[in-house]
């Protein structure tokens, strides 16, 4: 009999399951290895097509606004196929299973969305935008495609609505639950999106009521002011110059032009109801002088009280009013190029505004022969804006014009109102001083004459409001130059009707400064060259407001100053200053310390 006892069973069990368990352990990190370098080739292969993206997203967005219909095409479609492929990578059976692990879940899913969304952004933002084509937004030959417009309008909200629910993706991230890495690409997407958002939502509005604005529910009529800056007025100048535009489903044609002659003016009684306060500060000439509706900054005032004179005079419906200067038509001949006018005179870009303004002046002495100058001048520059090959550069020189408050609009559709409500367009004052705390410096030339080619002004405003202990209330400073350009030399030489020297010597240029405070706020005193003046505030559009008489002799400077009080403890929006549109620029200097920059 064998003396040998037999191994226990249970060793050689424990053995087996520690062998079984190692392998399976092993099999189980090889496996996580397997699927975490493929989850990382994935993302690092999404990355990258999404990193050759980026400078193609430039490219294409330069494309599509220049016009260039087919470069933005084929760079689009580049776009298309690398967001498709970092979302095809981004995506999947694995990816979506791994998804639910801890840490590293949160990550991928974000990093999914954020494929998706550009993917989407692409196909339904991009990709629609380059397939519009701006040159048939172009008026052509006296017209304009309303039908066009009407498919780029449902162009645009398709657009809007991607863009809507990339806003939505973004906003639902929990960024908290993320790496850097991943948060920087969110971070990217969302700057991204920031910058189309505000341009998306006026072009959706435009494109709505554009149709509508052009006759293609029925004819409409424009009534169109245009304003001599060399005789000033609050919003420009004189508006002897009138022009009536008849538009009929895209069809734009004058159907009528006038001058202050064709009006009744020195009536004894204002032509419509006015303002008390317009009136306290203008006087009511506003309301008896056609050449006077405009010395209010108040645009719609002065488009009710210029209807109220058309529609005495001639009776055809107004849908809208205009203003426009020359200086504005000079910004948007750089569209055109050069204009012809039947007597063999060249009107270009850089001259137009000398011809219009000084120089036509001397040529004709007669005024029934300025008018008619100007008549045809006005047609042949319109007949070349509508048929500008260019629409791009005459929406940014258009651009140009509203900033400076040189091309302003008030409609009577209130659709159209509403669209265009809080802009520069409308010339209306801001109302409260919470998203701009505005200054206004508004020039009244009294001389009679056209001698305010030869003025130039500029506007610095100073104030503590940023820097003020809230108990105290904040001041606003604000200071006026005008400086007359004319050399005593030159007075001698002027035309009779650029300086009568009726009521001031010839050469001389007497000018109604008006200056206006922030909402709210309180008048406190007035200077002139730092002499203390007497001016009597008066509450007009919300705001104080004071009048200065100033005359210029040739070749002087002359500085005003009014100073206004705010309120302790208010919350006042960055410094903005509003001013009458001149010949030349107007320099405009902000100082406000401890603001963020103005």
């Amino acid at each position: 009999m064998s003396t040998e006892q037999p191994r226990p069973q249970i060793r050689s069990t424990r053995f087996w399951v520690l062998t079984i368990s190692a392998l399976i352990l092993i099999a189980l990190m090889a496996g996580g290895a397997l699927v975490a370098k493929t989850l990382a080739d994935r993302a690092f292969a999404a990355r990258d097509a999404l990193q050759s993206a980026v400078p193609l997203a430039s490219a294409a967005k330069d494309q599509i606004l220049a016009g260039d219909a087919t470069a933005a095409q084929q760079t689009v479609a580049q776009l298309q196929e690398l967001t498709g492929v970092a979302r095809a990578q981004a995506d999947g059976e694995l990816w979506r299973f791994a998804e639910g692990l801890p840490v590293v879940g949160p990550n991928l899913v974000v990093v999914r969305d954020v494929a998706a969304t550009i993917n989407d952004l692409v196909v339904r933002a991009a990709l629609p935008a380059s397939q519009m084509n701006l040159d048939g937004l172009a008026p052509a030959g006296g017209r304009i495609d309303t039908a066009m417009l009407t498919q780029a309008s449902e162009l645009v909200d398709q657009a809007a609505t991607a863009v809507a629910d990339a806003r939505a993706t973004i906003d639902g991230i929990d960024r908290s639950s993320i790496v850097d890495q991943v948060a920087s690409g969110v971070d990217q997407l969302d700057r991204v999106v920031a910058q189309i958002e505000p341009l998306i939502a006026p072009a959706q509005q435009a494109l709505a009521v554009l149709p509508g604005m052009l006759g293609a529910e029925g004819p409409r009529n424009y009534l169109v002011l245009v304003q001599n800056n060399a005789e000033s007025r609050g919003t420009g100048g004189n508006p002897a110059a009138l022009v009536m535009l008849h538009v009929d489903n895209g069809d734009i044609s004058i159907a009528q032009q006038a001058s202050s002659q064709d009006f009744v003016n020195g009536r004894p009684n204002p032509v419509a109801e006015l303002d008390p306060a317009t009136v306290a500060l203008y006087g009511d000439k506003v309301g008896r002088y056609m050449q006077d509706v405009t010395m209010t900054p108040d645009f719609a005032e002065s488009a009710r009280i210029m209807g109220a004179f058309w529609a005495e005079r001639f009776g055809t419906p107004i849908d809208g009013t205009v203003s426009i200067d020359p200086v504005a038509l000079s910004y948007l001949m750089a569209a055109t190029g050069p204009v012809s006018l039947p007597n063999g005179d060249a009107l270009e870009s850089n001259t137009v505004v000398a011809n219009l303004l000084n120089e036509v002046y001397s040529r004709f002495p007669d005024p029934r022969m300025q008018d008619a100058y100007f008549a045809v001048a006005a047609g042949a520059i319109f007949d070349a804006l509508t048929s500008v090959s260019n629409p791009r550069q005459l929406i940014e020189q258009a651009t140009r014009a509203i900033d400076e408050g040189r091309l302003l609009y008030v409609p009577t559709s209130p659709a159209e109102a509403e669209l265009i409500a809080g802009t520069r367009l409308t010339g209306a004052l801001p109302t409260d001083n919470s998203e701009t705390t505005l200054i206004g410096s508004y020039v009244n030339d009294i001389t009679e004459g056209k001698l305010n080619y030869y003025m130039d002004t500029a506007v610095t405003v100073a104030t503590d409001a940023c820097t003020v202990a809230a108990d105290v209330a904040p001041t606003f400073t604000v200071t006026s130059s005008l400086t007359s350009t004319l050399q005593p030399d030159q007075v001698r030489g002027l035309a009779r009707y650029i300086s009568p020297g009726r009521f001031f010597p010839k050469g001389v240029i007497s000018t109604d400064l008006v200056l206006y405070g922030p909402v709210g706020a309180t008048f406190v005193s007035a200077s002139v060259d730092g002499v203390p003046v007497a001016a009597a505030p008066v509450e007009h559009l919300g705001r104080p407001a004071v009048k200065i008489n100033v005359i210029n002799d040739p070749a002087s400077t002359h500085a005003v100053t009014a100073v206004f009080s705010g309120t302790a403890g208010a919350d006042y929006g960055p410094v903005d200053v509003w001013h009458t549109p001149m010949v030349r620029e107007t320099p405009v200097t902000i100082e406000a310390p401890g603001c963020a920059a103005q």
